[in-house]
């Protein structure tokens, strides 16, 4: 705040109290004090001051600007395989394929001789194992549970190998400096993934949250955040739209920088300016935080970049703001309000519900003035009660991050894995189908508004099956050790086990005639047309042999 007793009278100060009036940025002051004291080159900065005054608020124009969607007509005819690899890239992949094998043969002496297309159908397992989660990743090849369309896929030994061994970044090519980023095994994936995420046009309103990735496990970037769902695991940045789409990203790293100078915004503060740092200026952009990031400074910088803001705000955050107090308030009722305006057009609610909450804004106040129903405990009933416009903005658009976290959890499978960083990198792999989701919806909603999207669920398993099957040939027995190898001929599978308990149950045991194979019962080497529906087995049933009657007898 202005300091009034370091002012002097001079004309060279007047000029200077005049020009802070004027502007929003800090304006460096030399005082006497301070070149006595420490005789340092270091200025003490000068914070505006903020007048509010009760009276009317002036709300701009904000009409926002669209930007042309381009290559909507062109993606018109696209599969939900061809969304994902809109931003899951056939580079990412292949520079993973190369940097696992790289990590095998340092850690293990030989290489996997993995490649992208396998690369791409362990995404699609992942992806069908989170629509059928199992208790644990060897439960999708056992014969009692298996699941078709992850166990035909691929082995389950080389599946697990492929897990323990999949790597993004050179262990031994990586500088010092370069290791000071706590991210730096993931970097490049992250980098590219980020970059492909801002390739979308945005959405007018966007909503700067947290973002929460399960983890239990040991790390240096866990944190304990009580109010989560989750309430262990890393902390993201996220700047999503109203439809869940994720535009930016960066994972906390902790407290960064402690030697820098205090930011006249807020730690909080700078993260909403660098969530925000690439909207285009000028487009009338709408942004929406809650009180964890919100400052009147930062809604004066984003006002400059004529970028909106909207924010729950906390008490100490308010500086030389009087306003009604939550008992005065509460005289008047549920529904009752109170506002300021300052000088540089920026409002102040404090609105009463069954509590005071205050919210900031650069573009919404009060009017028009709107009902909400609450339901009234003492009397059995329902009332209507007024509310301001901000804060009906407000609930509408800040829940971009909460509806994407929620996509997110739905069709998720977990892995357990000694890295920490894999499990940051397996929730962007979801991110990424859930963007996918949200890009073909909005192509299909400008092409046919009418048209009947298809649900997430069948979205992702679309995807899965693409990743598993699109141009793979079907591999039999273990994987080529090198690409000119011929291949080994297919083994015989065990057929599964009848439980006894099913086999004598003597019912609904119907034979029918289906493609000749072995006898399930027969020691020696008899083939039969006959199978038995209900326990999926080939027996005997002819003049010579009835093993469909020995099979099913009950001794």
């Amino acid at each position: 705040m202005h300091d009034d007793e370091s002012s002097d009278s001079s004309d060279e100060e007047d000029y200077q109290e005049e020009s802070v009036a004027q502007s929003s940025i800090e304006v460096e002051v030399p005082t006497t004090q301070d070149t006595i004291k420490k005789q340092s080159v270091k200025k003490n900065a000068k914070k505006k001051e903020y007048r509010w005054r009760k009276k009317q608020f002036q709300p701009p124009s904000v009409d926002f600007i669209a930007s042309d969607e381009e290559g909507t007509e062109d993606r018109c005819n696209w599969t939900p395989y061809m969304y994902f690899k809109q931003f899951v890239t056939d580079e990412m992949l292949q520079k993973t394929a190369e940097q696992t094998n790289l990590y095998s043969v340092q850690k293990e002496g030989k290489s996997i001789n993995t490649t992208a297309k396998e690369i791409e159908q362990v995404l699609g397992m992942y992806m069908h194992m989170g629509l059928v989660q199992m208790s644990c990743v060897r439960a999708y090849w056992e014969m009692e549970t298996k699941l078709p369309a992850v166990c035909d896929v691929m082995s389950r030994d080389r599946f697990l190998k492929l897990l323990t061994l999949i790597h993004f970044q050179d262990n031994f090519s990586v500088s010092d400096d370069a290791k000071k980023d706590k991210l730096w095994k993931l970097r490049p994936w992250l980098q590219k993934l980020r970059e492909q995420f801002l390739c979308i046009p945005p959405e007018e309103c966007h909503a700067v949250d947290e973002i929460m990735v399960p983890f239990k496990g040991k790390s240096h970037l866990r944190v304990y955040m009580p109010a989560k769902p989750h309430k262990w695991g890393f902390k993201m940045w996220g700047r999503a739209g109203q439809s869940g789409f994720l535009y930016d990203f960066d994972v906390c790293q902790g407290a960064e920088h402690q030697d820098r100078e205090k930011s006249e915004v807020g730690v909080t503060g700078e993260v909403v300016l660098k969530m925000t740092s690439t909207l285009p200026a000028g487009k009338n952009h709408k942004v929406f935080a809650d009180n964890y990031f919100t400052s009147v400074p930062l809604v004066q910088h984003l006002k400059e970049r004529e970028i909106h803001y909207i924010g729950t705000i906390r008490m100490n955050r308010m500086p030389n703001c009087t306003m009604m107090d939550e008992r005065e308030l509460k005289k008047h009722g549920r529904g009752s309000m109170d506002f300021r305006v300052n000088q540089d057009n920026n409002i102040i609610v404090r609105w009463f519900d069954n509590k005071a909450v205050n919210l900031i804004s650069s573009f919404v106040g009060i009017e028009p003035v709107g009902n909400v129903k609450r339901w009234v405990f003492k009397y059995k009933t329902h009332i209507m009660l007024p509310r301001p416009a901000i804060v009906e903005a407000y609930n509408k658009f800040m829940g971009g991050v909460d509806l994407l976290d929620m996509l997110s959890a739905l069709y998720k499978f977990s892995f357990r894995s000694r890295r920490w960083y894999m499990y940051i990198w397996w929730h962007t792999v979801t991110v990424a189908v859930i963007n996918a989701w949200n890009l073909y919806r909005r192509d299909k909603k400008m092409l046919d508004p009418k048209m009947k999207t298809m649900a997430l669920r069948r979205f992702q398993a679309l995807v899965g099956t693409s990743l598993t099957s699109a141009g793979k040939a079907k591999k039999f027995g273990r994987p080529l050790s090198c690409p000119e190898a011929a291949p080994s001929p297919p083994r015989k599978r065990s057929s599964c086990s009848v439980p006894l308990d099913v086999r004598r149950d003597a019912m609904d045991h119907f034979p029918t005639w289906e493609t000749r194979q072995r006898c399930k019962h027969c020691t020696s080497n008899h083939f039969s047309h006959v199978y038995c529906e209900k326990c999926k087995v080939h027996l005997c049933l002819n003049k010579d042999r009835n093993c469909f009657r020995d099979y099913h007898k009950v001794k």
